[in-house]
């Protein structure tokens, strides 16, 4: 068992957002539920998007291609084999867990993981890239927090409070400790549960250059300056993506300049505007 699977072995289901969780229990009890507002909802909380496309990228249900976005992942699994994937998920974690609730505040990533996700999708639309991909992608771009969090606890919440949440000073922090990175077991643990590399390869690399992640770049680009500027919509004015280790190169591969960037970041907050409902986000 290498290193990667000292985390990853432990792990069977990730802790869900609360406010997700609440919506998805509601929506559980209406004889009118909709799938499109169930895969709606899932689509925006990470670790559920990873357990329905862990499910429909199982030996029964995968098709020729892997799914790579909630919505596809619905649509494969069906409305009560996803109830079934929700309910398993949330079940697993009717009682919180001490150490992940030392380690991070969940809601918190929830909340920056989401913006992540809208950032990349605007970010990737603006390349010509698949935006549900890159909306997928930059979702989960920090699931790897989540298993840190719900493994090593107090430990992982002394690495935040000395390293911070973001950037290359909480990777090194990781690094030295444990030997991994948030980023490497999060990909290790997608690509184990059947994503595809056009996800896992851009979660891996997420805070290097972009062209450690050949033959997938572009989205690699879109979420390196997303996370900066999820981060900045939060009010981290030190995260300013033009300030990141890689951002030229990431401009470049997304034929952006600075000028660009405030027009982006409008047209961001305009898609929190109206993802409101879910997100329960001010912006």
């Amino acid at each position: 068992m290498d290193k990667f699977d000292l985390y990853i072995e432990r792990v069977k289901h990730l802790p869900p957002a609360p406010a997700i969780a609440t919506q998805i229990r509601s929506l559980a009890g209406d004889p009118n539920r909709d799938t499109d507002r169930l895969a709606e909802l899932i689509s925006y909380d990470p670790s559920l998007t990873a357990e329905v496309l862990k499910r429909s990228n199982s030996a029964f249900f995968r098709g020729i291609e892997p799914a790579a976005d909630a919505f596809e992942a619905v649509s494969r699994l069906g409305f009560n084999e996803v109830q079934y994937v929700v309910a398993t998920s949330l079940g697993s974690h009717a009682t919180p867990r001490p150490q992940a609730g030392e380690a991070l505040d969940a809601d918190s990533l929830w909340r920056h993981s989401a913006m992540t996700a809208l950032a990349t999708a605007t970010l990737a639309g603006q390349a010509l890239e698949p935006e549900t991909k890159a909306f997928t992608a930059g979702l989960l771009h920090d699931v790897g927090k989540l298993v840190f969090a719900t493994v090593q606890g107090a430990s992982y919440a002394d690495i935040l409070r000395r390293a911070g949440s973001s950037g290359l000073i909480l990777q090194e922090a990781e690094a030295v400790h444990w030997g991994v990175t948030h980023a490497e077991v999060g990909a290790r643990l997608l690509t184990r549960w059947g994503l595809p590399a056009s996800v896992t390869v851009p979660i891996l690399h997420h805070h290097d250059p972009p062209s450690a992640a050949a033959p997938y770049e572009r989205l690699t680009a879109a979420i390196h300056l997303a996370n900066r500027m999820a981060h900045q919509l939060a009010g981290d004015e030190a995260a300013a993506p033009d300030r990141a280790p890689g951002a030229q190169e990431a401009m470049i591969l997304l034929q952006l300049t600075e000028q660009d960037l405030p027009t982006l970041i409008e047209q961001i907050r305009e898609r929190l505007r109206r993802a409101q409902g879910v997100l329960q986000i001010t912006v």
